[in-house]
């Protein structure tokens, strides 16, 4: 089929005012093709679609406009349903579009390199000098020698500086940017539970609530422009209480985590605004760190001995898990936990099936047989982001040598019946769900073949983990949908091995990036016309 280049935005019936395309009544989209994400296949001919009152109405091969309707020409696109991103830190990704990168840098002298050239640019064009720089994307597992605070002092002197790891999970913070957060001096990194609890702070600094601000407008408008619907929001500190202020245009599901759950204003579902786009997600629970900061909990030490025993870094107990999970239970809230390590996902099933709650792996990156098998008898879902396995893959392969094969197992658990749910984990990686499929099909970053290519998924396959839920476009369901100029989702053919053909893998991964996204429509409303 050709590639469809564009949609057209008719006025409404009628001879009305021409609106915003997503007219909160009713809405007509006439000639487009539904795609199925479990079957693959689209109507033979295309068909019109009506969105009424935020969900889809009417399918049929032709409908006669109603008075006042909007009307939108879709010209044979394709119509997907709308995709989600699982995991997210809205607060920390509304940040990044003003933070320094350092991501790549494999030294502690290069990153002091990168903040020295970061300030002299800011002297030179007039940047005042108690402004905070804030940086991220350097990862503790690719430095030789540990971060401290008196290097970084030497070279930034009073500016308040505070550079994050590429995994979230610590920060490298100057004794300035210490002391106006309220912090006693120290040597070395805040990481895990102290940074968490710190993270939601940065705001206090001078000059981050600004960037906030145009960044939280920046990172709705991208991901609408991606096709993404919706997202869950695990962000640190109380998520709920800002969304209905940032005007929303999407859906948002925000987290809760431990120190928070007593303030939590309902069950998983609450709707919390005006537009119902914003609801209560789940519980969100930290069991470990993660691989890049030598802090993912496993069975086996790590070949470079890092973290309690050589094997990670255990954040949250299994009492202290069972406790948090029975109150969250007791509120009607779901649980996501975070598991990087097998030796966390094996602690959190235990909990989970002790407590017997609706519930989430987040990250599942390390599992073993075991594993795969309790989380598809408990029903627990594989909330992953195969990003994560471009940066993660030689990592794993020098830490945990001999593991490769338990990293990001997302054909085992589609095979196990274990439901798949794709994230990004954004900022950690792009809020972009084109790429998290794309790496799920092909699983290399790079000219190498794919990284255990039994593992990778058919495009379709990674489609059907990306849309919550919903795989095809229905009478009743929510008017949640996404207009492509072509379908990117065929199958890719396997050799005699039955593995998929390395190259036809690669080709449909670059498909998937460059697939054009014509409309993203959200309830009802199309983000053109917003």
């Amino acid at each position: 089929m050709t590639a469809v280049t564009g949609v057209r935005v008719r006025a409404r019936q009628g001879g009305a005012d021409q609106g915003c395309a997503g007219y909160a009544g009713s809405v007509l989209i006439r000639q487009v093709r539904p795609l199925d994400a479990v079957s693959g296949r689209t109507p033979a001919r295309p068909v019109d679609l009506r969105l009424h009152d935020g969900a889809i109405s009417e399918i049929a091969p032709r409908l006669s406009p109603a008075t006042g309707e909007e009307i939108l020409d879709a010209g044979g696109a394709i119509a997907i349903p709308g995709l989600w991103d699982q995991h997210v830190h809205t607060g920390q990704l509304a940040q990044a579009h003003a933070r320094l990168d350092t991501g790549g840098a494999e030294s502690v002298g290069v990153i002091l390199e990168l903040v020295r050239a970061e300030l002299a640019l800011r002297r030179d064009t007039g940047t005042p000098g108690d402004r905070a720089l804030i940086g991220f994307g350097h990862r503790l597992v690719d430095l030789a020698i540990r971060p401290t605070v008196p290097a970084l002092d030497e070279v930034t002197g009073p500016a308040p500086t505070v550079l994050i790891g590429g995994d979230a999970h610590h920060a490298w913070l100057n004794s300035s940017a210490l002391a106006l957060l309220g912090l006693p001096p120290r040597d070395g990194i805040l990481a895990e539970e102290d940074w968490f609890a710190l993270a939601p702070r940065l705001l206090e600094l001078p000059g981050v609530a600004e960037s906030f601000t145009t960044g939280a407008a920046m990172m709705q408008r991208q991901a609408l422009q991606r096709g993404v619907v919706g997202l869950v929001d695990m962000e640190w500190g109380r998520p709920w209480e800002t969304w209905p202020d940032r005007s929303p245009r999407m859906r948002i599901r925000t987290a809760v985590y431990p120190a928070e759950l007593a303030h939590a204003p309902g069950p998983t579902g609450t709707v919390l605004d005006s537009t119902g786009l914003v609801t209560m997600g789940p519980l969100k629970v930290i069991v470990d760190g993660a691989l890049g900061s030598h802090s993912a909990y496993t069975r086996e030490a790590y070949s470079d001995g890092h973290g309690y025993a050589g094997r990670g870094v255990l954040s949250f107990g299994t009492d202290e898990l069972t406790a948090a999970l029975e109150q969250a239970k007791s509120q009607g809230l779901t649980a996501a936990v975070h598991a990087i390590g097998d030796a966390a996902a094996q602690l959190a099933l235990d909990a989970i099936a002790q407590v017997g709650i609706p519930s989430r792996i987040e990250h599942a990156q390390m599992l073993t047989d075991a594993d795969v098998a309790r989380m598809a008898e408990l029903g627990v879902t594989a909330s992953v982001q195969p990003a994560h396995l471009l940066d993660d893959r030689d990592a794993t392969e020098s830490v945990w040598p001999g593991h490769g094969a338990q990293a990001f197992r997302l054909r085992d658990l589609l095979t196990a019946g274990v439901p798949l749910a794709l994230g990004s984990d954004a900022p950690v990686a792009p809020l972009d769900p084109w790429l998290a499929m794309a790496a799920a099909v092909h699983r290399s970053a790079d000219d190498r073949p794919g990284w255990h290519p039994e593992q990778q998924l058919q495009p379709r396959e990674a489609f059907a983990a990306s849309t919550d839920g919903i795989t095809s476009l229905q009478v009743g369901g929510p008017a949640d949908l996404v207009l492509l100029g072509s379908d990117p989702f065929a199958d890719v053919p396997l050799g005699a091995d039955g593995l998929m053909v390395d190259t036809a893998a690669r080709e449909a991964a670059h498909r998937l990036q460059e697939t054009a996204v014509l409309e993203t429509i959200v309830a009802g409303q199309a983000s053109s016309g917003r």
